[in-house]
């Protein structure tokens, strides 16, 4: 009898946890899909403009982000242009009852426009 009552335990501790950390998770990927695909599509954007599409996709998706953690760079590389979107946060997160983990997230992406080949004249 005890045997199923500290199993009962053990099982309700960790349903406990899943439901706790799972709308985090969520939050996240469903955030970090949304950067990407941000990234993909705002090569005529200025910075600016970039940053603030990712604080409301931040506020659409529950992701507590500051401004000032959200960094956008462009490169030129051989072949194509680079635009880089960086933002990083921490989620408290109530594991279980009295216990509070820090998530710290880094979502880092970037993307690449190639450039067209050009004509040779042939």
């Amino acid at each position: 009898m005890i045997g199923k009552l500290v199993k009962l335990a053990i099982f309700l501790l960790i349903a406990n946890a899943l439901y706790r950390v799972a709308p985090a998770w969520v939050h996240y990927y469903e955030f970090r899909d949304s950067v990407k695909e941000l990234a993909l599509f705002s090569r005529e954007k200025t910075d600016g403009a970039v940053v603030d599409h990712v604080m409301a996709l931040a506020e659409e998706n529950h992701v507590p982000l500051g401004r000032d953690n959200v960094q956008v760079s462009r490169s030129n590389e051989p072949g194509g242009q680079r635009l880089a979107i960086v933002a990083a946060y921490a989620e408290m997160l109530n594991v279980v009852p009295g216990y509070t983990y820090r998530w710290d997230v880094t979502v880092d992406v970037s993307a690449v426009r190639i450039n067209p080949p050009t004509a040779t004249g042939r």
